[in-house]
């Protein structure tokens, strides 16, 4: 179940197309709200919340100051949570609460999504052919 989990929601990120009509990079401000790292607390799909299982409750999203990021996926060896693989790219402020995550050696287009942040909760929603995707995550 977890791997169809997170099957689900690397596929609901990495099948996300946009376009954009920016001619250029934006300067990246250093107060970003983005900037930290981060842990999924929920996940929902089309308002349906889904059951996230303990590995994927370990996983983290560290966006940088210089436009990078890194996501570290876990699974379960041996009864425990092993890092399964690690996700990296460039992530992009669009303005208006919209970001452009760009992954590397991915052939999926770029993701967009409008992200909002209160405290220290992020939510980031994006939608794709199966519909709206939104994820709660939490600075730790």
């Amino acid at each position: 179940m977890k791997k169809i989990i997170l099957l689900f929601v690397l596929i609901s990120t990495l099948i996300t197309s946009c376009t954009s009509d920016d001619d250029g990079a934006r300067p990246i401000d250093m107060e970003d709200p983005i900037i930290a790292t981060w842990k999924t607390t929920q996940a929902f799909r089309n308002g349906e919340e889904a059951i996230l299982g303990p590995c994927y409750l370990e996983e983290t999203i560290v966006f940088t100051d210089d436009g990078k990021f890194m996501r570290s996926a876990y699974e379960i060896e041996d009864g425990n949570c092993g890092e399964e693989y690690i996700n990296t790219g460039m992530w992009e402020n669009l303005g208006n609460g919209r970001y452009k995550i760009t992954r590397d050696n991915s052939l999926a287009d770029p993701t967009e999504g409008t992200f909002t942040f209160s405290g220290n909760t992020m939510t980031i929603v994006t939608n794709d052919q199966l519909g709206e995707f939104r994820e709660v995550l939490t600075r730790v």
